[in-house]
Parts: structure tokens; sequence; C-alpha cells
């Protein structure tokens, strides 16, 4: 059985460091860049659309 993707949001970024929420936590959790582009990728993880405003200009 394949589970379904955590919701997940990005709130602020800041250089190199990102802040995601998760629909369980209160507060974000900051990640680094390298990690953030992980989970972009990853099938786990499901971004939803968000008011920050972000540079997310990276090549897959």
């Amino acid at each position: 059985m394949k589970k379904a993707p955590i919701k997940v949001r990005l709130v602020n970024q800041e250089g190199n460091i990102y802040q995601i929420k998760f629909p369980n936590l209160k507060v974000p959790v900051t990640v680094n860049k390298d990690l953030y582009y992980k989970m972009l990728r990853s099938e786990d993880y499901q971004f939803s659309a968000t008011n920050a405003v972000i540079n997310q200009s990276y090549s897959t």
C-alpha cells in the first residue's frame, strides 16, 4: 500500500535556508538548500502554494 505524500508549504527563504510548514507542527522546520531540493523532487512531499516570494530557479 502506497502512502499519500505529506502536504507541506514553504513559508520563508533567506539565502540557503528554507522554512517549511508541516501539517502537524506549529513551528516551521528549517532546512538547508540541498535538503529542500531533495524534498521538492521526492514523491514523499507535496508542496502547496505559498505567498512567500521565492527564487526557485534550479535545474533538475
